[in-house]
């Protein structure tokens, strides 16, 4: 990931959940589609393949568990984001150049700025998720089921980001990123604040979308 990926994507982080992003929602579902409850019990992704997490890892620093691809590098989250904790699951990389990984963020938004998403109705949901969409780095956004009684909301970063550097409310400077991402945001069964995000470089893969949504599906706190 290239520095200016990593201010995109810690920008994202940061606002996403409490200013606004509008998603093209059709865009969302064609890059990213969501595995039916039917799909998770058979162990199949979104395109009715098997797709595997046969690792399951375990956060003894954070509290949660995670169903992997395989046993992963753990390095903090802060080695990516200043100031943020949680874990760097890396599964491949080519030194220092993280190729595919999984980040899982503690506390990664403020619960009292982000509406309950189990109980929004779909006008709220829409109003909510384009707030958003204006406001942040994303190509696309959807509300999903993370599980059968949870909701979360997934999203895509865009490659290329309005920044306005000066405060005048006008965007003044673009920002490019190599590659994008796959990012999440929901309450954990415990209540926690979290964001798991998928980083594949150079190319968002099918497969490798589709065993994030599964990890995503099965995190748990313990």
């Amino acid at each position: 990931m290239t520095k200016k990926a990593k201010i995109i994507t810690a920008l994202g982080l940061m606002g996403v959940l409490f200013m606004g992003t509008g998603m093209n929602q059709a865009d969302a579902k064609k890059k990213a589609p969501v595995q039916t409850e039917q799909q998770v019990k058979d162990g199949q992704d979104a395109a009715g393949q098997q797709a595997v997490n046969n690792y399951v890892y375990t956060s003894k620093q954070f509290g949660y568990t995670i169903n992997c691809p395989k046993k992963p590098q753990v390095i903090p989250a802060s080695a990516l984001y200043e100031g943020k904790e949680g874990e760097v699951l890396i599964f491949d990389n080519d030194g220092y150049n993280i190729k595919n990984a999984w980040i899982v963020i503690k506390d990664a938004f403020d619960t009292h700025k982000m509406p309950d998403l189990n109980t929004l109705n779909e006008a709220d949901a829409k109003k909510y998720l384009s707030i958003l969409m204006r406001s942040n780095g994303y190509e696309a956004m959807e509300l999903i089921n993370r599980t059968e009684k949870d909701k979360a909301i997934y999203a895509i970063t865009a490659k290329e980001v309005e920044i306005d550097t000066n405060g005048d409310g006008e965007p003044d400077m673009t920002a490019k990123a190599d590659t994008q991402m796959a990012v999440t945001f929901f309450r954990g069964n415990k209540g926690g604040c979290y964001s798991i995000q998928l980083i594949d470089n150079p190319d968002l893969r099918d497969e490798a979308v589709d065993l994030f949504q599964k990890g995503v599906v099965s995190f748990k706190e313990k």
